[in-house]
């Protein structure tokens, strides 16, 4: 943790303001801080920095599926393989902003895993906060320890650890449906947002009523697709029920058992027609493997239509500007700005 950090960060617990309450040395606004303690000024509850990381979650982890949450998102971070270079387009796309949008711009990254978004927005100029519930931030300790704009904080999405009106930008790409409630972490991500900031996130789409499912902006090369909207509204339907019951046994089955299990599914999702029964058809066989533990193991899994996303901005207080296109599947995308 660099000093630069700390006027940034609030209480998780009250929205407080924090201090050092255990520090060795005073170090320079650049130097990390392997170890420490942090003390909220109103509350006076304590928070540990352990390997230069702020651990600002809100209280002990009760609930179990947020525990298997935080554990399984750990544990598929820490074994993914590292940033790629499709990575930078990806970012692109799903922010649906430019490169000229970040450079000197305060970033806050909502669920970073290994970080590899993180280093996509640090090489575009940015300031960057990776910030996650889980312990997948030991990926970018080396890292942070070597760059001045590089910031890690543990936490919780529906307890973000940040005074409000802070950041400039804010995104989080697939993570609000691995929350227990999607819809109050976007307001939470919102309010961390300055005036005229922007906001990009994306959660998994619901095929939904036909009328929503019907006018989902489709990318570049799937207009074909308008021509039989009904068919494919059915597949969509099948695949996402036939998902979920599936997902009633794999989210109950410990966490070695399953990434075993998910071998053959990245097997089959290099197989061609075959891999579209599996949740990755990328090209890396690591990265299927990953994917498919991504789609199976986490208890938390809400998925949404665009009508219900755009409800989320506008009472968060933000306009939509743009909205994501897709393919087949729904995946509800929106940038925003704050009013």
């Amino acid at each position: 943790m660099k000093m630069r950090l700390l006027p940034l960060l609030a209480c998780p617990a009250c929205g407080g303001e924090l201090e050092f309450s255990r520090l060795e040395a005073l170090p320079k606004e650049t130097e990390e801080i392997e170890s420490g303690a942090l003390r909220c000024k109103m509350c006076s509850k304590d928070f540990p920095i352990v390997d230069s990381i702020p651990r600002l979650l809100p209280g002990a982890v009760r609930d179990r599926r947020v525990a298997k949450t935080r554990s399984s998102f750990g544990m598929e971070w820490l074994r993914y393989p590292g940033s790629r270079i499709e990575d930078w387009d990806l970012f692109l796309e799903e922010t649906q902003l430019g490169p000229d949008a970040w450079p000197g711009r305060l970033v806050l990254d909502g669920g970073c895993g290994m970080g590899r978004y993180a280093h996509v927005a640090l090489s575009l100029g940015a300031e960057v906060v990776a910030f996650d519930l889980s312990e997948s931030l030991l990926r970018l300790v080396d890292e942070a320890r070597g760059n001045p704009k590089l910031h890690l904080v543990q936490g919780d999405l529906l307890a973000p650890p940040f005074h409000k009106g802070t950041f400039d930008i804010i995104y989080s790409q697939g993570v609000l449906h691995h929350t227990a409630d999607p819809r109050r972490a976007f307001g939470k991500l919102a309010g961390l947002v300055q005036r005229d900031g922007l906001i990009a996130a994306w959660v998994y789409g619901t095929p939904g009523p036909f009328s929503s499912f019907s006018t989902n902006p489709l990318r570049a090369g799937r207009e074909g697709l308008q021509r039989h909207m009904r068919l494919a509204w059915a597949v969509v339907w099948a695949r996402q029920i036939l998902s979920d019951l599936l997902r009633v046994a794999t989210t109950r089955l410990p966490e070695g058992l399953l990434y075993a299990l998910c071998h053959p599914l990245a097997l089959l999702g290099a197989v061609p027609l075959a891999k579209y029964l599996t949740f990755s058809v990328e090209k890396g066989y690591r990265v299927r493997l990953a994917e498919n533990f991504d789609w199976l193991a986490p208890p938390f899994q809400s998925k949404h239509t665009k009508e219900e996303v755009r409800a989320w901005i506008e009472e968060a207080g933000c306009e939509p500007l743009q909205q994501l296109a897709h393919g087949l599947v729904p995946k509800v995308g929106f940038l925003s700005r704050k009013r």
